[in-house]
């Protein structure tokens, strides 16, 4: 796809001058293996020079087994993208409530009359529809990243709905990729619950599913000791805490409660908006960060889920499928 294509360009150039700017360390994949052996194997099998550290879990059969190099099923990571899928969750569980429509408009719940974004809906914010840039034009991410600086900070809701007032809209009706309109959704549901995008979280989706270990990484409330990722150059980058992006890429996680959360969305939702269909079946929606790539995959039909992250801008998408299929990789 077209977007894949300028993604991978882009991510090629923030990964060359990074490597001149500041120098490369070397990435080398952990020596020491956990969990299931014959499940870590299949990770080292799969993975790839550019990986480090990696925690993956598969649920086959109503039973999770997890393995990890250099990590495990406890080890704290940035899930990226992958946090838009709790924004559509929560979406989904408005409308269901009916406290919401996926008509509604983002003029029906924060007032931006004479903007271009006043009468896009709810369901275009959620399926990538909207016409809104991927960013909104002040933010710097590309610049931030090379410098392994936290692309997403500073940013708070006002500045997304500021943004959204003065946004224009391009292909509106084409599906076309967007951390920005993602962030001004899960704002405009927090808004519409007369509440905080972090509180939203909490309360409809890791205290049901029992994720302790989850939260929604704002600028404030990650330690200074928890992990961070490596970038492309191998050297340690900045937490990804966001407050006005929060609902497009901030909650970190633990494959031990992403088991849970899965386990929670097969009982519970039924994936008709945020994601994007497998071609094996089921659903599929990735995450990447400064120092993490994370992949999730369920299949409401089969009960399955897969789930892989690591700690560098390298995907595991690839890696990811590869643990869905059968006999020898």
């Amino acid at each position: 796809m077209k977007r894949s294509v300028l993604f991978g360009t882009l991510t090629a150039i923030v990964v060359l001058i990074g490597l001149i700017v500041v120098g490369p360390q070397r990435i080398a994949l952990a020596d020491d293996s956990t969990g299931d052996e014959e499940l870590a194997q299949k990770l080292r099998d799969n993975s790839s020079r550019a990986q480090n550290q990696i925690t993956a879990f598969t649920l086959q059969d109503g039973e999770v087994t997890f393995a990890g190099i250099g990590a495990d099923e406890n080890t704290e990571v940035e899930i990226g993208s992958v946090t838009k899928t709790f924004t559509t969750e929560l979406l989904r569980q408005q409308v269901e409530s009916g406290d919401i429509d996926l008509e509604t408009t983002v003029d029906d719940i924060i007032e931006v009359e004479g903007s271009e974004v006043s009468d896009v809906t709810m369901l275009e914010l959620a399926n990538h529809t909207s016409g809104l840039p991927r960013l909104d034009k002040d933010n710097l991410g590309l610049v931030r990243t090379i410098f392994t600086e936290n692309p997403y900070a500073g940013i708070s809701q006002d500045d997304v709905f500021d943004a959204a007032r003065n946004a224009s809209l391009s292909g509106r009706g084409e599906r076309s990729y967007s951390n920005f309109g993602a962030a001004l959704l899960g704002q405009l549901l927090a808004v519409n619950a007369d509440s905080e995008y972090a509180e939203l979280v909490q309360e409809n989706i890791l205290d049901p599913a029992g994720m302790d270990a989850t939260y929604v990484g704002s600028e404030s409330s990650i330690a200074e000791d928890a992990p961070r990722g490596l970038a492309a150059n191998g050297r340690e980058t900045d937490a990804w805490g966001m407050d006005g992006y929060a609902p497009a890429g901030a909650i970190r996680s633990t494959a031990t409660d992403m088991s849970k959360y899965a386990k929670f969305l097969l009982d519970n939702s039924e994936f008709e908006f945020g994601w994007f269909p497998e071609n094996s079946g089921g659903y599929w929606h990735n995450g990447g960060t400064g120092g993490y790539s994370t992949m999730l995959i369920i299949d409401p039909n089969a009960k399955e889920a897969f789930y892989a992250n690591g700690n560098t801008p390298q995907g595991v998408e690839d890696l990811t499928r590869a643990l869905r299929m059968k006999g020898e990789q």
